[in-house]
């Protein structure tokens, strides 16, 4: 699929990307199914090495070993991500967004991300980072995630924050995608769905331990898919 088709797929209706590392590590190919019957599109990678994030999550062989139609969304929240750019882009990746703050170059990381001409290029924005940070950028992004939590902000929701930062970027480029993440819940969807976002990150709400078909559902819902 073309770069131009994923953008198209993503912009067609309000979209769920997933996270499986919540679901049983053993048996992903069961939560991935799970997702493909279900009318998710987007499968995430949340990309943690202990420096920014003290989680430490999947590298480039997880995401190239997982054998799936969805869209492989990797999202890195790692230090100096331009290192790592080459590597998950040969691993299959569809859509890269990095963390504007552990960059020593945003342009030139984006230049990494548009080397191969069908991945999606993204950014993704702490809750203290201001939007301005990537408007001399706009011209290399399709889509910008913006964080409701931080590396530094614990359990701590910044929601409220997000609509204004949406706002200002539509005016900036109206046809750019916005993706929420963080702080993504049951009682917070329907809060996030009001925000309009092109597609949203969930994980642990999905996979809870309790029916994940019907926390799909209720989610997509919210978000009128």
């Amino acid at each position: 699929m073309t770069r131009a088709a994923k953008i198209d797929l993503i912009r067609s209706r309000p979209q769920l990307s997933v996270a499986t590392l919540s679901a049983d590590i053993g048996d992903q190919n069961s939560a991935l199914q799970t997702l493909s019957q279900n009318g998710v599109n987007l499968l995430h990678f949340d990309v943690m090495d202990g420096n920014i994030w003290s989680n430490i999550t999947v590298g480039s062989p997880f995401v190239a070993g997982l054998k799936t139609d969805l869209l492989k969304d990797v999202h890195l929240l790692i230090d100096q991500p331009e290192k790592h750019i080459a590597s998950f882009a040969k691993a299959g990746a569809d859509l890269i967004s990095f963390s504007v703050e552990y960059t020593a170059d945003i342009g030139a990381t984006l230049s990494l991300i548009s080397k191969n001409d069908e991945i999606v290029r993204g950014v993704s924005l702490n809750p203290a980072t201001s939007v301005d940070t990537i408007q001399p950028y706009l011209d290399q992004i399709d889509y910008v995630l913006v964080l409701g939590v931080g590396p530094d902000t614990g359990k701590a929701s910044f929601l409220d924050d997000l609509p204004a930062k949406i706002e200002i970027l539509r005016s900036w480029k109206p046809d750019l995608l916005i993706c929420v993440d963080g702080a993504v819940k049951k009682d917070t969807i329907a809060q996030i769905a009001r925000m309009k976002p092109n597609f949203v990150v969930s994980g642990s709400a999905i996979f809870d331990g309790n029916d994940p078909v019907e926390n799909l559902g209720a989610f997509q819902s919210a978000l009128g898919t």
